[in-house]
């Protein structure tokens, strides 16, 4: 078993409202992911000016697992509140501690999950103690809702869908990729002309695009299926290739640098689209693209119904 900190601004997420309304959660997880698994401890603390420090305990309950970006990311994982730690552990205390105040993830550490070093997890719920309040006693901290229940469900298995397409996109020859690269730009309304090159073993592709039904945009598409960041090189001499007339794009299996982000769409230069791994899921997903969907019939009590009106007893 792991112990993990994970962070809090109270600025951005109302901690205690959240546990008022569920003892389940999901919370970002960039840091690594590889580390994290079921049953790990997780320490819950609170940054910021007001009452710094670590003020709850909770459980993981899923790997992690990807969903559409927000504005916490796109990695998550489901975790369990169990206690409140009352009074909480404040970091001036933490940081006086021989042990644990020596550890980076409480000391100053801005980020949203780090794994604490072997040793301090136990030192951590020597320092709780008799200070740990169950929260399933707590007045108003009920189980989830069942929409609650439904909608982590979807999402996770959503989740789950985008990483297995992800890899399976990884998975297909040079050839396949180009012709799938072809297929989604065509459903977005683009003419495409496949002109896959082998020069460099199949893995870049380039197509000849125009708009329907528009002035003729003449786009020139390359596709890199690589494991590895695109750097912005490769932003760099497609432009170099383009003619006054043309566009570039750049669409990967993996995702671009930040270099390449930012080359892209340089001042006074042709811009070049990027579309990453995870946008590519994306437009699958939208698009019918190797998966299918089901409806689920979802039923709900209504125990109005369930007595006799006064029209029915006479």
């Amino acid at each position: 078993m792991n112990d993990w900190i994970f962070q809090c601004n109270p600025r951005r997420y109302d901690l205690a409202a959240a546990i008022s309304r569920s003892l389940d959660d999901s919370w970002n997880t960039p840091r690594q992911r590889s580390q994290i698994a079921v049953g790990d401890r997780v320490w819950m603390a609170i940054v910021g000016p007001h009452d710094p420090g670590i003020h709850y305990l909770a459980t993981v309950t899923s790997p992690p697992y990807t969903i559409p970006e927000d504005e916490f990311g796109r990695w998550r994982t489901d975790i369990h509140y169990d206690y409140r730690i009352e009074p909480f552990l404040a970091r001036a205390e933490l940081l006086d501690d021989p042990v644990v105040g020596k550890v980076t993830a409480l000391r100053g550490f801005q980020g949203s999950n780090r794994l604490l070093p072997e040793g301090a997890g136990q030192r951590l719920a020597e320092l709780a103690g008799n200070r740990l309040r169950p929260l399933d006693s707590r007045r108003g901290a009920l189980a989830p809702s069942p929409d609650l229940d439904v909608g982590r469900a979807i999402e996770r298995h959503t989740g789950e869908v985008r990483r297995r397409l992800k890899e399976e996109i990884a998975r297909l020859s040079p050839l396949e990729f180009e012709l799938l690269v072809a297929r989604i730009l065509g459903e977005l309304d683009f003419e495409v002309e496949h002109v896959g090159q082998t020069g460099d073993g199949g893995v870049d592709a380039e197509a000849i695009l125009s708009l329907r039904g528009l002035t003729a945009v003449r786009t020139m598409v390359q596709a890199k299926r690589w494991s590895h960041t695109v750097g912005s090189r490769v932003v760099r001499e497609l432009r170099g290739a383009l003619r006054i007339d043309e566009r570039g794009l750049i669409i990967t299996t993996s995702d671009f640098s930040a270099d390449a982000r930012e080359e892209a769409q340089a001042e006074g230069k042709a811009r070049i689209g990027l579309l990453s791994g995870d946008d590519l899921v994306t437009l699958c997903l939208e698009r019918g693209i190797g998966v299918t969907t089901r409806r689920v019939v979802l039923y709900e009590l209504d125990l109005v119904s369930l007595k006799p009106g006064e029209a029915d007893t006479g």
